[in-house]
């Protein structure tokens, strides 16, 4: 493969950071618009890319890099319900990423809104490997369809003052109601709790 080479590029600097038009990187993509600080060893940049990979986003795509915290301050003077900061993919995902931190949302509300119709998606998945844990004076969930509480071990269900269970039709089985069969007859089908 033949390497890269822009003839026209165009440098402003010094050594405490420089502006560069038509800069080809190390991996032959060429950066329409690049700037950087000269003290953080090329850690510290803005690079808009003009060639590279659709697929993996280096074409057309622009990269921050911080050393340092990178922050965003912005809506002082909004008024009304118009976003103060608005970020928005037509295609692909977003992620937000701290494999060593903690991501925190703060605010005054906050909605998640899933909004798939075919079928397959429209889905809010929460995934934890320890714990998942819901704090409010008021909790309420409620479903259309179905609603399942499953655990491999305990489930406790508490009211400290008082705890109502109300259903059109309750069926309840132990682990005896298997062998030896309920009041009315032995249950049809215990894999209904899963």
């Amino acid at each position: 493969m033949s390497k890269t080479i822009n003839y026209h590029q165009y440098r402003l600097g010094n050594d405490h950071g420089e502006i560069r038009f038509g800069h080809v990187h190390d991996d032959e993509v060429l950066c329409g618009f690049l700037v950087r600080t000269g003290e953080d060893g090329g850690r510290h940049y803005m690079q808009m890319d003009s060639s590279g990979s659709v697929e993996n986003g280096r074409k057309g795509g622009t990269i921050f890099s911080s050393p340092g915290s990178h922050q965003i301050i912005c809506g002082k003077d909004i008024e009304g319900e118009n976003p103060a900061f608005f970020v928005h993919a037509e295609n692909g995902d977003m992620i937000l990423a701290a494999p060593n931190g903690r991501i925190r949302i703060l605010a005054e509300n906050i909605d998640l809104i899933s909004t798939g119709s075919d079928g397959e998606n429209g889905t809010i998945t929460i995934d934890a490997n320890e714990k998942v844990i819901v704090n409010a004076p008021i909790i309420n969930v409620e479903s259309k369809v179905l609603t399942k509480i499953f655990s491999e071990k305990t489930v406790n269900v508490i009211g400290k003052a008082i705890l109502d269970i109300y259903g059109g039709l309750i069926d309840c089985a132990d682990g005896a109601t298997k062998i030896n069969g309920s009041k009315g007859g032995p249950y049809p089908n215990e894999s209904r709790f899963r």
